[in-house]
């Protein structure tokens, strides 16, 4: 089982598109970049267990998307598909990756899908976790999540994870406290999520069926059995109409599958890319 490291990883700010865009590097300079995508209301910092998995192999960076983490707020328009993936093309420019993984988590696999449908000339392999290439986002619910738009402050770590759990029942503890950690900031009188309101109200995800149908690298889409993000059918149909697709469900897994499932997820996705890395130069 990974580990996180004690010193953890270089945090930086960068500059995209005229916004404040910030990352964290696990260093490893020079070997293969692998680049991770957080989840929506996430943070680059729940990839903390699986960059330290990597990090002796790969040079790992995952970025905190725009209104997320300690990235900059924009309006609320500003929370498409097509501005969140443009955002992706200038940070990988910027750090200079010609040819990388990719591996996203929900929002972050949905930016995943698009951008390897639209740059396989960069990519090298990509792994999508528990997302469909198109979903219905129910903006109502969500905006119930924040009155008057706002984030309502709990009063610790520990009252917001009770309130997790619910919702995720499989997901072991340490995980919880993981996800405590890379999601909240401390206020007066508590706690709140760090992303802005406005980046789950209105997140705007397209239809990519027909650019995902268009995928030209190899793919590996991966379900938690428990999931009611990415349902059975669905990922079949993704798999069948997917012509470079893998996929797999791990059945005792929530949407969370690399907190839900840590070994058997790292296992996987190390054997997937593995496997593709010496073929890197191909296509």
């Amino acid at each position: 089982m990974a580990t996180v490291s004690k010193v953890g990883p270089a945090q930086h700010d960068i500059v995209l598109r005229g916004l404040r865009i910030h990352y964290r590097d696990w260093g490893n300079e020079g070997a293969t970049p692998l680049v991770l995508v957080h989840g929506l209301t996430s943070s680059s910092a729940a990839f903390a267990r699986v960059a330290d998995h990597f990090a002796a192999r790969f040079h790992v960076v995952g970025l905190d998307q725009r209104g997320h983490g300690d990235s900059e707020w924009v309006d609320a328009g500003g929370y498409g598909t097509d501005e969140y993936v443009a955002d992706l093309e200038a940070f990988v420019d910027a750090l200079g990756f010609e040819r990388f993984v990719l591996l996203g988590h929900s929002m972050g696999g949905h930016h995943t899908i698009a951008y390897t449908a639209r740059h396989p000339e960069r990519v090298i392999c990509a792994v999508a976790n528990d997302i469909p290439p198109a979903l219905d986002f129910d903006m109502e619910a969500h905006a119930a999540q924040y009155p008057g738009g706002k984030h309502p402050v709990l009063p610790s770590a520990e009252a917001w994870i009770d309130a997790q759990r619910p919702n995720a029942p499989l997901t072991p503890e340490h995980m919880h406290r993981l996800n405590a950690e890379a999601k909240l900031k401390t206020v007066e009188g508590g706690v709140v999520p760090k992303h802005d309101p406005r980046a789950s109200i209105h997140w705007a995800p397209k239809d990519l069926w027909d650019e995902a149908r268009t995928i030209a690298r190899p793919i590996l889409f991966v379900r938690g059995g428990r999931s009611t993000v990415l349902d059975a059918q669905t990922l079949q149909d993704m798999d069948m109409q997917i012509a470079a697709a893998r996929s797999i469900t791990l059945e005792k897994s929530g949407h969370n599958t690399f907190y839900d499932m840590e070994p058997e997820f790292l296992h996987i996705v190390s054997d997937f890319i593995d496997a593709h890395l010496d073929r890197s130069t191909e296509a």
